[in-house]
């Protein structure tokens, strides 16, 4: 009876879901009302009963139920930072769930009713607290709202009313924004249901339909206009927080759909809804993972990285049939598939200091920080080692298998693409990380890009750049200095290891492999490594270290609730040793992943990429036609076919060389002045330009409000 209820349910749920008037429907009458209160209630009750149940346990919960109602060895009176108490909870959904669901052995059984009425009288006379306000609002709430769901049909009004008054309805609370306003807007949803209260149910879907808005202001959780999504101050957790706001929110929004509540969720707030996904996460990830550096504290649990749920694109497809093939298309790209064309490229994310390029087989990223952006966060004793995470972290993927579950055992002072004191102790979190750099932003032209940012923390000094050009990451350093007696390394990459380690020396045609017999090499010669379809070439040369070796830690090493069983993997590991306080020492590599190794040994000695100038105040890159000029300080600079720049601000510059004329990119990389002032020694006619000493002045007026850091460009014609 219950499986055929369930197939009943499920069609009626793609039936109304694919209603040409899911969203904006008008629909009046109390009798229909209340069909709708039935229809929300009913497909969250299937929803609980998806999941599956051990007779086992339920026996063994049960039977180890106290005559009170109370469970032995649960700790109720202890108020702390986790709370113990919630395992009360677990038990009593789980035997709900054993009564409510057919083929449990315990199925409508009137004795077990009782006794989850006891646990709910125990647990309401004694109210639990802790001293983390997440259970108490939403962890704790979560829990017990199930077993009433389940078995309300079966509870007189009055004592029903009674048990659901332990939920509260906070989503008047203006403190509860992204997930956290998802997660209390569910609970209200969900009261609602419970005591058949129509007013309430619609109360929490308009609190859903309240966060689909752009977060215009830095620091306000929730979609921001680059597609980025922010929670816990202005700080980058598509993954996460947000990658549990884009799941929960589908299904929010598909449990309303077909009803009178789908009124909350209008064609506008659709939109940015699934240009959040597409746009946003969508870009942040990689086959089945995420990049790590958008999943914040959650970086120290397991499997943090994991990608969508297949089953969220489901009902995105069916929610939005416009953009349906685009998430058809991503759920394709889930199971090994190519990367979506329309959005291969470029992608600069001026709200969260990061930047993201995609190839069919391939993802790289960079994030960096500043004073606009929280770098990362340990709370809750989750996160421990990672303050390294947003200084100029790195991800370099062609499997999507690279990193997932190796932060037990990273060696946290060489996060990839990060340049940091070799001292663990230099890698503790104590808490947020806030940046205190005023310098850092990005251009892209959606195909090529750069991000730079200029770094100072824990006493090390260097102007860090990564440029994404036609399938390759150039990464430069330059005025790396440190004040502290400690090596200074920049890691190129630490992931898992797979396969061969081929190196050498640029004259060397075949190179050489790490074997058992050599793991290490540490040498000045090192001009080229190839690992597990990634390239890394050295052109500067740099004293490198490349390393093949098991390293073992244990989850609890990175989170105080974590598992301490230990565990020992090998790992790829390439750095370059800068030093014992080093003085104005620099760096230079590039990154070439989606190569065979017969294809990236034709290929590496020919360097795509010409550095014009790389110190403390210019970087400049040249390929092919594009010049990616890096100003930290205003000046001059000297390119090539007698072609000369000057700035008179700091900023990041794409200009392009074209038959005809001159295509600018730029940027504010402080975000703080209003326009810029270019000069070229080549004659030019376009928008705001004037003649001057023989050549052009420019003037670009650099975008403010929401998009204050974003880019502004024209085209020159000669």
């Amino acid at each position: 009876m219950v499986k055929k209820l369930f197939i009943i349910i499920y069609i009626l749920q793609i039936i109304a879901i694919n209603s040409v008037a899911v969203f904006g429907q008008k629909r009046n009458g109390d009798r229909v009302v209340q069909n709708d209160i039935g229809i929300v209630t009913q497909r969250l009750i299937a929803d609980y009963l998806k999941e599956g149940i051990d007779d086992v346990r339920v026996k063994e919960t049960i039977e180890n139920l106290k005559t009170d109602g109370s469970w032995a060895g649960i700790d109720y009176t202890s108020i702390s930072n986790d709370f113990p108490a919630g395992e009360h909870l677990k038990k009593l959904k789980l035997m709900a769930m054993a009564y409510a669901r057919e083929g449990t052995g315990f199925y409508r059984n009137e004795k077990l009713k009782q006794k989850i009425l006891l646990a709910y009288n125990y647990y309401l006379s004694k109210k639990p607290k802790s001293q983390n306000w997440w259970y108490n609002e939403i962890g704790a709430p979560q829990d017990y709202l199930v077993g009433l769901l389940l078995i309300k049909a079966e509870i007189p009004e009055k004592d029903l009313r009674h048990y659901s008054s332990y939920l509260k309805d906070l989503t008047d609370n203006p403190g509860h924004r992204g997930m956290n306003r998802i997660w209390v807007s569910a609970i209200t949803i969900a009261k609602g249901c419970i005591e058949n209260d129509r007013k309430m149910i619609d109360k929490g879907f308009q609190s859903v339909s309240s966060t689909l808005v752009i977060a215009d202001e830095q620091g306000i959780e929730g979609i921001k206009i680059d597609h980025s999504f922010h929670q816990h101050r202005p700080q980058l957790y598509s993954g996460g927080y947000g990658m549990s706001f884009a799941e929960s929110t589908a299904n929010l929004m598909a449990l309303a759909a077909n009803t009178s509540f789908a009124n909350a969720f209008s064609e506008e707030k659709n939109r940015i809804f699934s240009d959040l996904l597409l746009y946003g996460h969508q870009l942040f990830s990689y086959r089945t993972a995420i990049d790590f550096g958008t999943i914040g504290r959650n970086i120290a649990r397991p499997d943090a990285i994991n990608s969508i749920n297949p089953s969220t694109l489901d009902k995105m497809a069916i929610i939005n049939t416009k953009q349906a093939q685009a998430f058809k298309g991503w759920k394709v790209h889930l199971r090994g598939a190519d990367f979506s064309k329309s959005f291969q490229g470029n992608r600069y994310f001026w709200k969260s200091d990061i930047m993201t390029h995609h190839g069919a087989d391939y993802y790289m990223s960079a994030k960096v920080i500043s004073t606009r952006t929280n770098g990362t966060e340990m709370l809750n004793g989750e996160n421990l080692k990672g303050y390294n995470l947003p200084l100029g972290a790195t991800n370099i993927m062609t499997s999507g298998e690279e990193y997932k579950n190796i932060f037990p055992i990273w060696d946290w002072t060489r996060v990839p693409g990060t340049t940091a004191v070799m001292n663990q102790s230099a890698a503790i979190l104590p808490w947020y990380l806030f940046g205190n750099n005023e310098f850092a932003g990005g251009v892209s032209d959606t195909q090529a890009g750069v991000i730079a940012y200029e770094h100072s923390y824990n006493g090390v000094q260097a102007k860090k750049a990564y440029f994404f050009v036609d399938g390759a990451m150039l990464c430069l350093g330059a005025g790396i200095n440190a004040i502290r007696t400690q090596q200074v390394v920049t890691s190129v990459n630490q992931c898992y290891l797979g396969g061969d380690i081929t190196f050498g020396a640029a004259e060397d045609a075949d190179g050489m492999k790490l074997t058992d017999s050599l793991k290490t090499v540490k040498t000045n010669n090192l001009q080229w490594v190839y690992h597990n379809g990634v390239g890394y070439t050295f052109p500067a040369g740099g004293n490198l270290t490349l390393k093949n070796a098991a390293q073992t830690g244990s989850w609890k090493s990175i989170n105080t609730t974590g598992s301490a069983e230990m565990i020992s993997k090998p790992v790829f590991s390439l750095w370059l040793n800068h030093g014992i306080s080093p003085k104005d020492d620099s760096y230079y590599y590039v990154v070439t992943p989606e190569r065979s190794l017969e294809s990236f040994k034709a290929q590496k000695t020919k360097n795509k990429f010409k550095v014009l100038k790389n110190d403390r105040n210019l970087q400049v890159v040249k390929c092919q036609q594009q010049y990616f000029i890096i100003m930290y300080k205003p000046g001059a600079v000297e390119l090539e076919n007698g072609l000369n720049m000057s700035c008179d601000s700091q900023a990041i510059i794409i200009l392009e060389e074209k038959e005809n004329g001159y295509q600018f990119l730029l940027a504010d990389p402080i975000q703080q002045q209003k326009e810029v002032n270019i000069s070229i020694n080549k004659l030019v006619k376009g928008p705001n330009s004037i003649k001057e000493n023989g050549g052009t002045k420019i003037r670009f007026t650099f975008p403010q409000g929401d998009n204050l850091g974003n880019s502004v460009g024209n085209y020159y014609q000669k």
